[in-house]
């Protein structure tokens, strides 16, 4: 590919050195890895240097042709292969794979042009240490799992992710109060204060109140197939028991919208992109509720002098949920369908029979609702 012209004020300097007018100094980038080097101002220093550089450069990229002699894999060769063939066989949820979708486009970026067994541990941990140590552990535990999956059809010695560290994670995130998260259901629209309602009354996640259906509700039970833990436990398949305390939350979800999801809205307008996505046009997004929470969480001003990222969420609203049943003196764990160390996998893929968890969601959530 032909390179790009240089400006004019770079046109008579070396390849890889650039005049910073700002500053009037001089800067070298290595053709390696991007990394940028400052120069001074001394203009004839920069490019006798700037020469030396690129000479061993070129020298030194001449070596690793001989060694390579094309047959290196592209780490974005094998991304592509990971994303085609490894991750679709785990049958991850939706906002797993969207997490990950974001993950991919930082690694590409990052390590463009670059083969997989030439990655080293430096650069990864360069990469890792420009993020926010959520972020960083996620993108580790990824790399970790793609780097394995390489070395493993031997196109890599080693796992260079494997031997960064994790970052310590401080929980910023407050949970909830009563009087605060009363004040916001009081903003928030219909919809809303029936997603707030359920998220106390079950004590379940975003994705799954989200996909809480009228027809699942039979025989005096809601059954909930919660998404993140399908897999991993048999706690996954709930049964709840309609008490009196989820029933009025499911009467209060029918209104004149014909839908079949108990949480759901007329949009503004309906959009082409959103009708081939949703597989219902009153469905709720994750992120328009996330959003949505958020709006009615500052217009009700109900947490003032907490920091941004100390403010609850959507999510926080399960978190007093298991603290309110467990004030109650009730058993949350079943609630919520956290699994037990003993239970074991009553569901595979060569059995047809599930064994629903029952749970009986009776807490009294008269105190917010009004």
């Amino acid at each position: 590919m032909v390179p790009r012209p240089r400006n004019k004020a770079n046109k008579s300097l070396p390849q890889n050195l650039y005049f910073d007018s700002r500053r009037s100094t001089y800067r070298y980038r290595r053709p390696t890895d991007g990394k940028w080097f400052q120069f001074g101002t001394d203009r004839i220093k920069a490019i006798d240097a700037a020469k030396q550089l690129n000479l061993e450069f070129m020298r030194g990229a001449d070596l690793v042709g001989n060694v390579l002699s094309g047959a290196s894999m592209l780490f974005t060769e094998f991304l592509d292969i990971y994303e085609r063939d490894i991750l679709p066989e785990r049958e991850l949820a939706k906002g797993t794979l969207e997490l990950y979708s974001v993950h991919f486009r930082r690694f590409r970026k990052q390590f463009e042009g670059k083969a997989i067994d030439q990655i080293t541990i430096r650069m990864i941990a360069e990469m890792l240490d420009a993020l926010t140590p959520r972020t960083a552990n996620q993108c580790r535990a990824l790399l970790i799992d793609i780097f394995n999956h390489a070395a493993s059809k031997g196109l890599c010695p080693d796992n260079p992710a494997a031997s960064t560290i994790n970052r310590i994670e401080k929980k910023q995130r407050k949970r909830h109060t009563i009087e605060g998260l009363k004040a916001i259901r009081e903003k928030s629209p219909t919809w809303l204060k029936n997603a707030i309602d359920l998220a106390l009354i079950t004590a379940q996640r975003r994705t799954d109140i989200l996909n809480m259906r009228f027809d699942g509700v039979r025989e005096g039970f809601l059954y909930v197939v919660q998404q993140k833990t399908a897999k991993a436990s048999d706690a996954a398949w709930i049964r709840f028991k309609v008490t009196e305390e989820l029933q009025a939350v499911i009467s209060r979800c029918r209104d004149d919208i014909v839908s079949p999801y108990l949480i759901h809205r007329r949009p503004d307008r309906k959009k082409q992109k959103q009708a081939e996505t949703k597989d219902h046009w009153t469905k709720v997004e994750e992120r328009y509720l996330t959003g949505a929470f958020k709006k009615a969480r500052d217009e009700a001003g109900c947490y003032k002098g907490w920091k941004e990222e100390e403010m609850p969420g959507f999510h926080e609203v399960r978190a007093l949920s298991l603290h309110l049943y467990q004030k109650a003196g009730k058993d949350g764990q079943k609630i919520a369908g956290h699994a037990s160390e003993s239970m074991t996998k009553n569901y595979q893929k060569d059995h047809a029979e599930i064994v629903w968890s029952d749970a009986v969601p009776d807490l009294n959530i008269s105190e917010i609702t009004g």
